[in-house]
């Protein structure tokens, strides 16, 4: 594993990183911050989870578009291109901080699942799935404890 870590490119590996900073800030928020604050921290980290799901749809877009591969894109990379995004899009029109995190834990898998296909097919290189592979451990787990929060109904009753 060090040695597939060591594979990355720095500049990916730090920006990668650099990207799930708001995904554990929204979650130490949640747990953290007065009520107020901490809804203001788990709103922020959903609106920034539907921005990076939309990017994770665009890695497939660019690449289907890339003039490398010999064949053309066809419907199923190119639906599953902009399938991330409206996903969290409409994920964000739920009404519940929780039915959003159960849904962002679903599509960030569900996107996990679909780059290690692709880096297995050799869409994208090796070092794409295992920082794909730290990246979605990362953010699977902020979730997580967001959604543990928002289930501690004592935490945002104040007592």
């Amino acid at each position: 594993m060090r040695d597939a870590f060591a594979k990355i490119p720095t500049p990916a590996l730090f920006i990668g990183l650099a990207g799930l900073i708001p995904f554990v800030v929204g979650a130490a928020g949640a747990w953290l911050a007065e009520p107020a604050a901490a809804a203001l921290a788990l709103n922020a980290m959903l609106g920034y989870g539907a921005v990076i799901l939309s990017f994770l749809g665009g890695v497939h877009w660019g690449r289907a578009l890339a003039p490398d591969l010999a064949m053309r894109p066809n419907w199923m990379q190119l639906i599953w291109s902009v399938t991330p995004a409206l996903i969290g899009w409409g994920a964000m029109f739920t009404g519940q901080i929780y039915s959003v995190l159960i849904v962002y834990l679903i599509a960030f898998t569900l996107a996990f699942i679909v780059d290690a296909k692709a880096v297995r097919g050799g869409l994208f290189p090796a070092w794409y799935g295992t920082l794909r592979k730290i990246l979605t451990t990362g953010v699977i787990l902020s979730l997580a404890a967001a959604l543990y929060a928002v289930f501690d109904a004592s935490r945002f009753a104040g007592g």
